[in-house]
């Protein structure tokens, strides 16, 4: 029983592992989501061109992986092409020497102008024979292993081709979301000015307003007032003269009553 009970204790202990395992995986991703969405667009620029630069970093170092690549093919080859050159002597002289065994049973042989012992000739065939056949075989191993070799040297080259054009793709891609970015950072103080001449329009447009309400108030008010009998009038006062106004005036008055009583007394003489 104790034993069924331990078993039990061990497997939610287990699966309440695995549980907190997933559920920490997933509120870090979440976090991590959460903490790229807050960096800003500046700083994730200077990433990518930092990253750009790594990529330069690392085209340096497959050249000189490629390099020695192209070193070791270039070596290997020229071990091949001596082999093929010592096969190729060997071929030459396994054929001469059949030519100076054939049908001669003496004790000696005339071979490359000179007589040499038929059982030293004998010998020395094959020892050759048995250079050749084995060179043969290394050859046409090595053969294959150069067209490998070289298979994997082009590859190289063609990776190395496509991580330059690719930075070149995203170095153009920084430049074209850095315009970007200014842009949006253009559009959003335009933005805000046109949002605070806004602003202002309309506390004028609403100020004139109130002041065309109050006119028209007022107009209707004086009108219904005078409709109703309920008008004040109006007293207006005159502007007070100066003393040298006034005595022009007197001086013109004085005038005006001598000229008439003049004009009387010319009538009562007649």
């Amino acid at each position: 029983m104790f034993k069924k009970l331990l078993i039990a204790a061990v497997a939610v202990v287990a699966g309440l592992a695995v549980l907190n395992h997933s559920l920490v995986k997933v509120w870090y991703k979440e976090a991590c989501g959460k903490a790229k969405s807050m960096v800003p667009p500046e700083v994730r620029l200077k990433q990518l061109n930092s990253e750009i630069d790594n990529i330069d970093k690392d085209i340096k170092k497959n050249i000189s992986r490629l390099a020695r690549m192209e070193v070791d093919v270039k070596m290997f080859e020229e071990q091949l092409d001596a082999k093929r050159d010592r096969q190729a002597h060997l071929r030459s002289e396994i054929g001469d020497m059949q030519k100076s065994l054939q049908g001669n049973h003496t004790e000696k042989v005339a071979f490359h102008g000179r007589k040499v012992a038929s059982s030293r000739l004998t010998n020395q065939l094959e020892m050759n024979v048995t250079e050749f056949t084995s060179l043969k075989e290394a050859v046409k191993v090595q053969e294959q292993l150069l067209v490998d070799k070289k298979r994997t040297l082009e590859v190289a080259h063609n990776r190395i081709t496509e991580m330059k054009n690719e930075k070149e793709k995203l170095r153009l891609l920084s430049t074209r979301l850095a315009t970007h970015l200014e842009l949006v950072k253009m559009k959003q103080i335009q933005s805000q000015e046109i949002a605070f001449d806004d602003s202002a329009i309309s506390n004028a447009r609403e100020i004139a307003k109130d002041v065309e309400t109050s006119l028209r108030v007022a107009e209707t008010n004086s009108r219904l007032n005078s409709q109703f009998g309920y008008a004040e009038k109006t007293v207006i006062e005159k502007e007070a003269k100066s003393t040298e106004e006034v005595l022009k005036s007197a001086r013109e008055a004085l005038q005006d009553d001598e000229l008439g009583d003049k004009v009387e007394a010319v009538v009562e003489k007649k």
